[in-house]
């Protein structure tokens, strides 16, 4: 939001006593328990303030890291393997590139090989 129209939303919600503030984000990075990454490059980020809580929205595209030395377990390349007709090698190599996404590793293989 710019302009007008983010000073006009601030003055309506602060008589509800609700303030929000633009944050000038290059990069934004969200990291998972199991290592993988949600990195937001460039976003749309606003800091919410109610009643003491703040909570972030982060808007815009963003690309999902693997972490170092990731290899798909032999389960999920046989299950892709599976699903997309293709070899084990094909589906691990997918598995990879996908970083480990199923869904977006099959999907990517069917296209493929259609």
């Amino acid at each position: 939001m710019h302009g007008r129209s983010m000073r006009d939303l601030k003055k309506a919600l602060k008589g509800m006593n609700i303030d929000l503030q633009e944050v000038d984000a290059e990069t934004v990075m969200i990291k998972l328990r199991d290592g993988r990454k949600y990195v937001f490059s460039n976003p749309s980020v606003i800091l919410t303030r109610v009643q003491g809580q703040e909570t972030f929205q982060i808007v815009g595209k963003y690309e999902i890291e693997s972490p170092e030395g990731y290899s798909p377990s032999d389960e999920d390349v046989k299950l892709v393997a599976s699903q997309a007709g293709v070899s084990e090698e094909e589906a691990r190599r997918a598995l990879i590139e996908k970083n480990g996404d199923l869904a977006e590793a099959i999907n990517y293989l069917l296209q493929k090989g259609g």
